[in-house]
């Protein structure tokens, strides 16, 4: 009985202690609302792009008739994580300006935590899964089952979910430290992956000035992964110094906060790539019908173009 009596009463005061920080936040800010405005402007605008975006390529992936490419299983999952957060931005914005619940503050913020942990987890997947196609393409093989993507997304989404929790029972600017750690770790990996990369394109062709397209579309796509992540993550980063300059209610209330609104395009910017890849672009409706859905269904030519780049240098 005492076990459970000591479980009980701990998790009521964690509890507790998450409404607390949700409803501090909220009476300490609510008297200094820019950060949050730019913040609510910019989340509205990505779940406008992202959602559509988002459920195009979920879309895209289910309706494919040849099995998920290993970069694919990555995509759909980071697709079903951003249209989460894509969802959770009018319910946020909505409790801030009018609802005023700690509950769903807590709720809301557990979600969005899924952008800031989870979309660079699983973006980082993608360059680790391009660099061992590139890099060391006999190993890649042997580990091409999608069992392993399988277990690294589930492992990716305990991670996201355990971070969430710890982050959301942390005060807002406490977790800037956190992110820094979490985001410099990500960054290091990217840059390898990058680095390792390029060096094995310019040694795959000796005494020319052209790359292999394959493998030069796999550096693309990893640095292009890369500009993302610096360009979301550089803000929170570099203010963290001048921490000491700004008194505590300001850096929390709009300083910090202008910089974590910096993550949030990710969960548009990011499909936006994968359907232009795909020419899914020129689609304009959705959910398709008539020439849309052609648009959208990859025939026999277009699947040739669209499929997984790991594919296709393992192939050559």
């Amino acid at each position: 009985m005492d076990y459970f009596y000591t479980n009980s009463t701990m998790v009521s005061n964690n509890t507790t202690t998450l409404l607390t920080l949700s409803t501090s936040f909220d009476s300490q800010c609510r008297d200094n609302p820019a950060g949050f405005a730019v913040w609510s402007a910019i989340e509205i605008l990505t779940a406008i792009l992202g959602l559509p975006a988002n459920v195009a390529v979920l879309w895209i992936l289910l309706r494919k008739q040849t099995t998920l490419s290993p970069s694919e299983v990555f995509i759909m999952n980071l697709a079903v994580m951003d249209a989460l957060f894509c969802l959770n931005a009018p319910l946020d914005i909505s409790n801030y300006y009018f609802l005023d619940n700690p509950i769903i503050y807590s709720v809301t913020h557990f979600v969005y935590h899924f952008n800031l942990i989870g979309g660079p987890l699983f973006l980082c997947c993608i360059c680790v899964e391009r660099y061992m196609a590139v890099v060391h393409p006999v190993t890649y093989l042997g580990l091409k089952s999608l069992t392993y993507r399988v277990v690294c997304s589930a492992v990716a989404w305990a991670v996201t979910v355990a971070f969430s929790i710890y982050l959301g029972m942390t005060p807002l600017e406490d977790t800037a430290y956190v992110i820094s750690g979490y985001s410099c770790a990500m960054f290091i990996v990217m840059i390898f992956c990058s680095i390792s990369i390029l060096r094995v394109l310019r040694r795959s062709a000796p005494g020319r000035d052209e790359i292999h397209p394959m493998m030069k579309k796999a550096f693309h796509m990893v640095f292009t992964i890369l500009m993302i992540v610096f360009v979301s993550y550089f803000p929170a980063l570099a203010i963290l110094p001048f921490k000491s300059y700004f008194n505590n209610i300001t850096f929390k209330c709009n300083i910090i906060t202008l910089c974590y609104s910096f993550f949030t395009p990710s969960s548009c910017i990011q499909p936006f790539l994968y359907l232009s890849h795909v020419g899914a672009l020129s689609c304009v409706q959705f959910p398709c019908n008539g020439g849309c859905c052609m648009a959208l269904s990859p025939t026999p030519l277009t699947q040739q173009k669209t499929c997984s780049i790991g594919e296709q240098v393992t192939s050559n």
